[in-house]
C-alpha cells in the first residue's frame, strides 16, 4: 500500500554506497560508505542494552572517537541482566545461549568502555537545558569533540526536546541518523523537526522500526531516518528512492514480526 502524498517530505534522496552499521535487528542502522570514511567522532546519545553500531564502526576504523551520552546504564546494568539471566535458567525461561549473549555483552562492554581508550561512556542525560549535575547540553557536548561527526540519536521519545538545537552545530555532522518515536501522537513535532532538519540535511534513508504498530496513515509510529549533511554532500535532489525496506540492507527490528513495507509516490 502506497503511503499518502502528504508525507512525501519523507522521501530519501537516492544515493549509492549505502551499509548497514551494527547488527540486523534492533541498533543497527544505514549510512553512507564514502561519507563514513570522512568521520572522525561516533558520537550517540542513547546506549541502551545494545552498543553494535558503535562497535562495528570501531571495528572498521579504529582510530575513531566513540563517544556515548546515556544516564540510564551503566557496568552494573550489565552485570544485573547477565545475573538475570543465570536464574531465569532454573525456572525454564532461559537458556545457555541467552547466558552466553548476555555474558558477551557485559564483557564487550567493560572492554568497550573502561579499558578501550578510544571508547568512553558519559552517564549524563542530554537536555536542552542543563538545570542537574547529571546532565549535558549540545554546547558543552560539542565543545572539545573534533570536527567530522556521526551523530546518532536513539533517546526513547525525548529527541523532541533537543533536535532543534541541531541547527547550531549541523556544520560538524557529517552524518545525522535519528529515532523518532510516538508519530501518532508527536506528528506535530515531529513534521516540524524534520522540515528544520531538511535546511541542513538531506534524508538518504527510512526505515519502519516493527517494535510497534502503524499510525492511521500507514506510516510507523517508530522511524529511522538518516541524514547527510547538504552542504558538505551536495545530492540530486530531484531523484527519490520510493520504495523500502531494501533487501539485504534493512532488516526486521523484531525479527519474529515482518517489517513494515513503505512506498512514497
Amino acid at each position: 500500500m502506497r503511503l499518502s502524498k502528504n508525507l512525501n517530505y519523507l522521501r530519501p534522496i537516492k544515493t549509492n554506497n549505502l551499509f548497514r552499521l551494527g547488527k540486523k535487528l534492533d541498533g543497527g542502522y544505514v549510512v553512507q560508505s564514502k561519507v563514513f570514511k570522512n568521520i572522525d567522532t561516533v558520537l550517540s546519545f542513547g546506549l541502551g542494552s545494545d552498543f553494535s553500531f558503535e562497535k562495528h564502526a570501531f571495528k572498521l576504523n579504529n582510530k575513531l572517537n566513540i563517544i556515548i551520552y546515556d544516564h540510564s546504564v551503566n557496568v552494573f546494568f550489565f552485570f544485573k541482566k547477565l545475573l538475570k539471566s543465570i536464574k531465569r535458567i532454573f525456572y525454564f525461561k532461559s537458556n545457555l545461549d541467552n547466558v552466553v549473549d548476555k555474558f558477551n555483552t557485559f564483557f564487550d562492554y567493560i572492554l568497550f568502555f573502561l579499558v578501550n581508550k578510544n571508547g568512553k561512556h558519559i552517564k549524563n542525560k542530554i537536555v536542552k537545558k542543563i538545570l542537574f549535575q547529571n546532565e549535558s547540553d549540545f554546547k558543552s557536548v560539542f565543545l572539545n569533540l573534533k570536527k567530522n561527526i556521526l551523530l546518532k540519536i536513539d533517546i526513547e521519545g525525548d529527541e523532541y526536546q533537543i533536535i532543534r538545537n541541531i541547527r547550531n552545530f549541523y556544520h560538524e555532522i557529517h552524518i545525522l541518523i535519528v529515532e523518532f518515536h510516538g508519530l501518532d501522537k508527536n506528528r506535530k513535532s515531529f513534521k516540524n523537526d524534520i522540515f528544520l532538519l531538511k535546511k541542513f540535511f538531506n534524508i538518504i534513508h527510512i526505515h519502519g522500526n516493527n517494535n510497534d504498530t502503524l499510525c492511521n496513515d500507514k506510516l510507523p509510529k517508530v522511524v529511522e531516518l538518516t541524514f547527510l549533511n547538504k552542504k558538505i554532500y551536495p545530492l540530486n535532489t530531484k531523484k527519490f528512492r520510493k520504495s523500502f525496506p531494501i533487501k539485504n540492507l534493512d532488516f526486521p527490528n523484531h525479527k519474529y514480526k515482518k517489517d513494515f513495507i513503505l512506498k512514497f509516490q
